[in-house]
């Protein structure tokens, strides 16, 4: 059985992987170039630009996707404001006191 994670957990680990992700983007080029110089390789522009995009695409994923939770989190703290409004003024109020005012004014 798995063990359990928490939400906090879960926003640490959400946290590390975008921070990598974006020193991966800003860092694409660097990282490329050294890889290339460790195994030897040719340089090549194509394979560098490809990665570099496919490192963009998945940093803008996560921030998409961050931003999607963003909007989670401020709608259901609107929403649960808009539940705890409690009503203090009711629409038949007028209609009451003018039916007590006519009430009063017949007794007499």
């Amino acid at each position: 059985m798995f063990p359990m994670i928490t939400l906090w957990c879960w926003r640490k680990i959400l946290k590390n992987c975008t921070r990598a992700t974006m020193l991966k983007k800003r860092f694409a080029n660097i990282i490329i170039k050294s890889e290339q110089i460790i195994s030897c390789k040719d340089f090549e522009e194509e394979k560098m630009k490809k990665k570099k995009e496919d490192w963009e695409k998945q940093f803008q994923e996560l921030e998409k996707g961050k931003l999607m939770r963003q909007r989670q989190r401020e709608r259901e703290a609107a929403r649960i404001t808009v539940q705890s409004i409690k009503r203090t003024v009711e629409f038949d109020d007028g209609l009451k006191a003018e039916r007590e005012f006519l009430m009063m004014i017949s007794a007499v």
